[in-house]
C-alpha cells in the first residue's frame, strides 16, 4: 500500500506545482488595455450620410488612431523587449454646440392671434432655457427656404415654422438639412430632425359657440373666418355645434371668409355679418383686427387671442386660443439636451394647449355655469365635440348618430355643418403679394393698434414677460 499512496503523493505534488506555475504565470499576464473607439455616421461614396428607415443617421464604431512614441530627439520609444510603443491619438474636443431659435411667420408678429400667442412661447423659451430667439416675419411660403438660410447665417439651428402654410415647405428642408432641427405647427411631418403639432382648439371653440347662442339678442350669429386658418373647418363647425347645444335645429350662423392680411376684406367681411342683424361676431383668423373692427362697431366679440380682455374689455364674451409655450419649451429642451425623439403632438384641452379665456362682463346669467361645465366635461373626457349624428349644409348625415369623429378626420374635415344659413366670400386674388423683407428681428413689440403701415424697424420694444391672460381651468 505503501508505494500506492507514494504515487498518489508524486502526482499531486505535480499537479500542485503546475497550477502555481499557472496561478503565477496569471498574475504575471496584465491583461490588454482595451483599444478606444469612437462612434461615427456610415457614408456612402458620395459621401453622404446613410440613414434607416426612420431618417436617423446609421452609426458604427471604429478605433482610435495610434501614433508611434518617440524621444524629445524623435528617436522611437520601446519596451523592455525592444517593442515599439504607441499612444492613442488624441482627438480635440468637440465645439459645444450654441443652439439659436428662430421663428418665421407668415404675418406680422403683432398681427396677434396666432401670431400673439408665439410670440408669448418665445418669450418663454428665452426664460426657461436661456437660450437666444429671434424672427422673420410676413414670409410667403415660396420665399420660406431663403427665410430658413437667412436664419441659418444668423446662427439658428432650431427653425419654428409658426403656419400650417409652411408644413411642406418645413419637412422638405429639413430632409436637406441633417444639422438642423425643424419644429412645424400644422405640418404632417415626423422623423428625422423635425417634429409636427397641433391641437383640438375646436374644443375650446365649442365652448364659446355655447356662449354665444346664451347670449344673442338678435339670434342671429356672425363668423368671419380665413379659409387658411389650422383646421378651420372644425373650429368653425364646432363652434356652430356648440351653439346648437342651446338652438338646437333652429341655428343661425353667418359665415364670411377673408383673409387676414387684408383689412378691406375684413371690414366688408364684418360690415355684411352687421347689415345682416348678427350682434354677436366670432372671429378665426391669423389677425385680431376683426375682433377690434367688430367692437368698434358696436358688436359683441368672440376670437382666438389670449389678449381678447385687452383688445376689446367691453364688447368681448370670451375667446379661445393656443397656449404653445410648454409643447415647444419641453422639445426644444429635448434637442439642446441630445434626447430629441421626431413626433407628431396633438395637444387638447386636458394638456392645457387648448386654452378658453375669462368671460366678460354684462353676460346673460348663467352664461359661466353652462360654459365651465361643458369645458370640463371636455377636459375630463366625458364630451365629444364631434359626435353624431351631425349633417353638412345640405341635410347629408356626415357622422351617424353614436359615432365620434377621430382627431385625423377632423382635421380633413372639407364640410359646413348644418346650422350656417347663409355663406359669403369677401377674399379677392392677389396676384402680386408683397413679401418679407427678411429683417431678422430679436425684440419684443407691439407696434400702435391704429398704425396700418408695418415699417421695418420703427418699433417699441416691451419686456419678454409672458402676458398674463385670466384662464379658465
Amino acid at each position: 500500500m505503501s508505494g500506492y499512496f507514494s504515487k498518489i503523493r508524486n502526482t499531486a505534488a505535480v499537479l500542485l506545482a503546475a497550477a502555481c506555475m499557472l496561478a503565477f504565470s496569471g498574475c504575471n499576464n496584465e491583461e490588454e488595455e482595451p483599444v478606444p473607439t469612437k462612434m461615427v455616421e456610415v457614408t456612402n461614396l458620395d459621401g453622404e450620410v446613410v440613414t434607416d428607415d426612420k431618417g436617423e443617421p446609421v452609426m458604427t464604431e471604429v478605433p482610435l488612431e495610434t501614433i508611434a512614441m518617440t524621444d524629445e530627439e524623435g528617436n522611437p520609444l520601446t519596451d523592455e523587449s525592444g517593442n515599439q510603443l504607441f499612444e492613442y491619438e488624441t482627438l480635440p474636443a468637440e465645439p459645444e454646440t450654441v443652439w439659436k431659435v428662430g421663428f418665421i411667420y407668415s404675418g406680422f408678429v403683432d398681427d396677434g392671434a396666432t401670431n400673439g400667442s408665439f410670440e408669448v412661447a418665445r418669450a418663454q423659451i428665452e426664460r426657461s432655457l436661456g437660450l437666444e430667439t429671434c424672427y422673420i416675419e410676413n414670409c410667403l411660403v415660396a420665399d420660406f427656404p431663403n427665410a430658413v438660410n437667412t436664419l441659418h447665417d444668423e446662427g439658428c439651428n432650431i427653425i419654428v415654422a409658426c403656419s400650417p402654410k409652411f408644413g411642406n415647405s418645413a419637412a422638405k428642408e429639413a430632409r436637406s438639412s441633417a444639422d438642423t432641427y425643424y419644429i412645424a405647427f400644422g405640418g404632417d411631418s415626423q422623423a428625422g430632425t423635425i417634429s409636427s403639432f397641433g391641437g383640438e382648439l375646436y374644443q375650446t371653440a365649442s365652448v364659446c359657440g355655447l356662449a354665444a347662442a346664451h347670449n344673442t339678442k338678435t339670434n342671429v350669429i356672425g363668423v368671419v373666418a380665413d379659409p387658411g386658418e389650422y383646421n378651420v373647418y372644425g373650429v368653425v363647425n364646432a363652434f356652430v355645434l356648440g351653439a346648437s347645444e342651446i338652438w338646437s335645429a333652429h341655428t343661425d350662423v353667418r359665415l364670411n371668409w377673408a383673409w387676414s392680411n387684408s383689412k378691406s376684406e375684413i371690414e366688408a367681411a364684418v360690415d355684411d355679418l352687421v347689415s345682416q342683424n348678427c350682434d354677436i361676431i366670432m372671429s378665426y383668423m391669423e389677425s385680431d383686427y376683426p375682433v377690434r373692427y367688430a367692437a368698434s362697431k358696436g358688436v359683441r366679440v368672440i376670437g382666438n387671442s389670449y389678449e381678447i380682455p385687452e383688445i376689446a374689455p367691453d364688447s368681448y364674451i370670451t375667446g379661445y386660443f393656443f397656449n404653445f409655450s410648454t409643447f415647444l419649451v419641453d422639445e426644444i429642451r429635448s434637442i439642446v439636451n441630445d434626447s430629441f425623439s421626431p413626433k407628431m403632438y396633438e395637444g387638447d384641452v386636458a394638456s392645457g394647449m387648448a386654452r378658453l379665456v375669462t368671460f366678460g362682463s354684462n353676460l346673460e346669467n348663467g352664461t359661466e355655469d353652462i360654459c365651465k361645465t361643458l369645458y370640463d366635461y371636455i377636459k375630463e373626457g366625458k364630451a365629444e365635440t364631434f359626435m353624431g349624428e351631425i349633417k353638412n349644409v345640405d341635410g347629408k348625415i356626415m357622422v351617424e348618430k353614436g359615432q365620434t369623429m377621430s382627431f385625423d378626420n377632423i382635421l380633413k374635415i372639407n364640410w359646413l355643418v348644418q346650422g350656417i344659413r347663409k355663406i359669403g366670400a369677401f377674399t379677392e386674388v392677389n396676384d402680386n403679394p408683397i413679401g418679407s423683407d427678411m429683417i431678422i428681428h430679436y425684440d419684443f413689440k407691439k407696434e400702435s393698434l391704429t398704425n396700418t403701415a408695418k415699417p421695418a424697424e420703427t418699433t417699441v420694444t416691451v419686456s419678454a414677460a409672458e402676458p398674463e391672460a385670466q384662464i379658465v381651468e
